[in-house]
């Protein structure tokens, strides 16, 4: 089985040498930002990202796809691969709604409906208030012999209580 066949989900793929023109040009109207830096992580409408030497890796989403660029440390070049499901022509993935680390009792009683406090002490932040789960989409690929595995995953959406 080729590569290409192998990894069928992923769009396009390659070099990202400017994070921010990687995103305009291959996402300009995904809605949300996951930002992962060597000393914290945001969760933001999509936009400029602006501390890019502490940049580790960006997942830039919306309902039907996801732009991911990464690195493994600081000291490496960002590299991307984009996940377009309408352009998908086999649909081999399997979507969980995983519950968000939230305590109700202390949101219910915040004024900021963007902060989520956590039942361990500490709080996040996302874009969207009354969120309660996040949409995962995780893809399967096969190996020469057939076999299954998963090999990538991509955010989708956060959801609304009652969604």
């Amino acid at each position: 089985m080729s590569e290409q066949n192998k990894f069928n989900y992923i769009a396009n793929s390659g070099a990202a040498p400017d994070v921010n023109q990687t995103v305009r040009e291959l996402l300009p109207d995904a809605g949300t930002m996951i930002l992962m830096y060597t000393d914290r992580f945001e969760v933001c409408d999509t936009g400029e990202i602006s501390d890019i030497p502490h940049l580790l890796e960006a997942r830039i989403f919306s309902d039907i796809a996801e732009l991911k660029i990464m690195r493994p440390t600081i000291a490496d070049q960002f590299s991307y691969r984009l996940i377009d499901d309408s352009k998908l022509t086999d649909k081999n993935y399997i979507q969980e709604e995983q519950f968000l680390d939230i305590d109700k009792k202390v949101y219910d009683k915040s004024p900021d409906k963007n902060t989520y406090p956590t039942t361990g002490g500490g709080s996040f932040s996302l874009p969207v208030e009354n969120a309660c789960k996040v949409v995962i989409r995780n893809y399967i690929s096969f190996d020469d012999e057939g076999i299954a595995r998963i090999s990538d995953f991509r955010v989708v959406k956060f959801l609304k209580e009652g969604e």
